[in-house]
């Protein structure tokens, strides 16, 4: 079902243009659907900002037939940030008090560019806590992207990530492992999923946190998993969101990287 343009958010427009069906909401007040309220707590950098933001409204706009979906971005006063990217976040954002007094049927987290392995050094990491612990009690199922799996499963589950000797990225060839699980109920039991990541969390320690693993890659790691009681949180190591002008953008950084001497 459609994705509500509820405000003059640039993405709406450029989304209605690729062909996805995007209502406003004068159309959608006479629709007699179910209305379903997902919070997006974009945490990229300001390059990535409006791509994330795209390639989520995206996802979640082919998602379901069964609602009408009101998408509310919010970001991180913390994070540093351009004046073009303050300025996009100030006009089109929400703030998370707002939402949290107005309440989520769903929040999805993104991934962060981060310096160093330590996240409790990072400065999204008390904010991006009391966001986490909110949405545990008040939000049915909460989505976490790649780095935000990575820090969900240090802050919850003590499970800290560990630094890889090479960067893994790419499109890898991953299978289903649990196939009865409704998060993979009809879908092939292979498929290719992107990831990009210097850190990994490995499945051992999925496992001794008690997490049900649902999706590995051909070489073993983990893409897909839940809390254990199977749908309140939803981990993602992989990039399931990026398009093909991300994968371009990040080929060309890695190649540029080995031109230069900096990669093998």
């Amino acid at each position: 079902m459609p994705l509500i343009a509820h405000n003059k958010l640039p993405s709406f427009e450029r989304l209605a243009q690729e062909g996805l069906k995007v209502l406003s909401p004068d159309v959608a007040i006479h629709q007699d659907i179910r209305e379903l309220h997902i919070g997006l707590l974009n945490m990229m950098p300001d390059s990535a900002l409006e791509a994330t933001e795209r390639q989520f409204f995206r996802l979640i706009g082919e998602s379901t037939p069964v609602g009408q979906l009101y998408v509310h971005p919010f970001s991180l006063d913390v994070l540093p940030r351009g004046e073009r990217a303050r300025q996009h976040i100030a006009t089109y954002y929400e703030p998370f008090e707002k939402l949290k007094e107005e309440g989520l049927d769903a929040l999805i987290i993104t991934g962060a560019n981060v310096v160093g392995s330590n996240l409790p050094a990072e400065v999204f990491w008390e904010p991006f806590k009391k966001v986490a612990d909110w949405a545990e009690q008040n939000v049915t199922s909460t989505l976490c992207s790649c780095l935000a799996t990575h820090a969900l499963l240090e802050y919850r589950y003590g499970q800290r990530r560990e630094t890889q000797p090479q960067k893994k990225w790419g499109v890898f060839k991953h299978h289903v492992v649990e196939s009865r699980h409704p998060l993979v109920e009809g879908i092939n039991s292979r498929f290719d999923v992107p990831h990009s990541r210097w850190n990994t969390v490995y499945p051992q320690q999925y496992e001794s946190a008690g997490l049900q693993i649902l999706v590995k890659g051909d070489e073993g790691f983990v893409h897909l998993a839940t809390s254990p009681d199977g749908f309140r949180s939803v981990l993602f190591q992989g990039h399931p969101e990026s398009d093909s002008i991300s994968l371009l953008k990040e080929y060309k950084r890695e190649v540029g990287r080995f031109i230069r001497g900096e990669t093998d």
